[in-house]
């Protein structure tokens, strides 16, 4: 898959005004482009010049997945207050007293051009040739993104990968999760332009004589995330409580992990759920000696931290899917074990899998699954290889256990090693129940710092699918 369709959207005023669902956004969204597409190629007269082929090739521009984006770095500019006439007056009103329109723009830096990029499939590239080459032809009478003040010069042209790579700018890619609380960007679909014209023509209905009608609303849309390829993608995850009374310590993480992981497998067996590769390597976990194992379940128990009170208990717990799943496998633990019995390796029943309950549980989850730059164990990581008793080869080894969580090295821009806690709450590295296989590795408290922001949960180490190695977002 060596070509591309890469729309590029040159501004003449480096500020974008845009803004998404709830805050402003940036990079643009493909659906903004998508409108601002649709709108160059019908304004004024060009749309009675408007063709089937025309529409047939925006239809298959939305068909396809959401383009990667490259995008000069932006930041917001100050807040600005636009005076406007107030429509929702009367026309007397309306043109001696205006509204104040309170913008805070996106101001760009290092750039003014932004590429969206979408790649072609080279099995069926001749069918779509000639769809190419009228998006190609639209992007040129693009006239603005955003606002009506954010004035651009589009064009379209079709790249190689090495071109695509050597385009200046972050690179951004879209991640489809289910995970509430991240920005999400708009992206067309294939009923998007039916749908547009829909509430385009309510819009030019709305007067009927005295009465007026609201116009539609876009409603034929998806919705993804877009993170820098320099960010951890999100990692869906689903969250559980025990009931009052019952609770675990801090140093039997790994056992609390361990039931965690028997009643999934138990639920998976008699279940029709599809897990890639099966529920054994996906839910069960054996996945055989390589270090870069296949996508599984991380059964993570969440001591309490966070003051200098903390006790350390465990009284909440997550099952995560890898970085970049898609919440599907979450969504399924989520619903099949709510309300299901622990049991430990005697068959004795230790509690029950309640959705979180206590007024300060989700406070207590956010310190696991939020962003932040910097982060800390609550649980040691378990360190790939021997030391030696040599804190730099403890640091290339916790290194080759960053790599082995696939977590880019490069994300990360400081680290720090010590045996005592970071945590209130948290113990000395050696006090921990380790599993049989893992126990003769050395263990390391760390703190990390990342270059961006960094979502959670995050889990380092020999035992990270099992409540080793488990950080905190840390402020400090």
């Amino acid at each position: 898959m060596d070509h591309n369709l890469c729309i590029s959207v040159m501004f003449l005023d480096p500020l974008f005004h845009g803004k998404g669902d709830e805050e402003p956004e940036w990079p643009p969204s493909p659906l903004r482009l998508f409108q601002a597409l649709l709108a160059g190629a019908r304004v004024g007269c060009r749309s009675n010049q408007w063709t089937q082929h025309q529409a047939e090739a925006f239809q298959w521009l939305a068909g396809h997945q959401p383009p990667r984006i490259m995008a000069p770095a932006a930041r917001w500019a100050t807040r600005c207050t636009y005076f406007v006439p107030n429509n929702d007056s009367d026309r007397k009103e309306r043109q001696e007293r205006l509204t104040g329109k309170v913008a805070r723009p996106h101001w760009l830096v290092g750039g003014d051009t932004v590429h969206f990029v979408w790649p072609i499939d080279e099995n069926s590239r001749r069918e779509s040739q000639s769809h190419e080459e009228v998006i190609c032809h639209e992007a040129r009478r693009l006239l603005a993104l955003g606002w009506g003040i954010d004035q651009v010069v589009g064009s379209g042209r079709i790249l190689t990968e090495a071109e695509v790579a050597a385009l200046p700018g972050y690179q951004w890619r879209a991640w489809r999760v289910r995970r509430p609380g991240l920005q999400t960007w708009r992206v067309p679909v294939k009923d998007s332009l039916e749908d547009l014209e829909r509430v385009h023509q309510s819009f030019l209905k709305r007067i009927d004589g005295r009465r007026y009608h609201p116009p539609l609303t876009l409603s034929r849309f998806d919705t993804v995330h877009y993170l820098m390829t320099t960010v951890l993608p999100p990692r869906p995850y689903a969250a559980f409580e025990f009931p009052q009374a019952i609770a675990f310590r801090h140093e039997s993480t790994a056992h609390v992990a361990a039931m965690l992981r028997s009643v999934s497998c138990r639920c998976a067996k008699s279940d029709t759920h599809e897990f890639p590769g099966g529920p054994d390597i996906y839910v069960a976990g054996h996945t055989g000696p390589d270090e870069l194992t296949p996508p599984r379940f991380s059964y993570l128990p969440l001591p309490a931290i966070g003051h200098e009170h903390a006790d350390g208990i465990i009284r909440r717990v997550l099952i995560a899917e890898p970085f970049g799943g898609d919440g599907a496998h979450a969504g399924w633990a989520q619903d099949r074990l709510r309300n299901a019995t622990l049991g430990d390796s005697e068959s004795n029943e230790r509690g029950v899998l309640l959705d979180l309950w206590r007024p300060n549980s989700r406070l207590m989850v956010r310190r696991y699954v939020g962003e932040s730059r910097t982060w800390c164990t609550v649980t040691p990581v378990v360190l790939p290889g021997f030391d030696d008793g040599k804190h730099a080869k403890a640091e290339k080894l916790f290194l080759t256990a960053v790599a082995q969580a696939a977590i880019p090295i490069e994300t990360i821009s400081e680290l720090a090693l010590r045996k005592s806690p970071f945590w209130p709450g948290s113990q000395h590295s050696r006090h921990y129940a380790v599993p049989a296989y893992i126990s003769r590795f050395p263990r390391w408290h760390v703190w990390i710092k990342f270059k961006e922001l960094v979502s959670g949960p995050l889990a380092i180490g020999g035992g990270r699918h099992a409540g080793l190695g488990l950080f905190a977002a840390s402020e400090d």
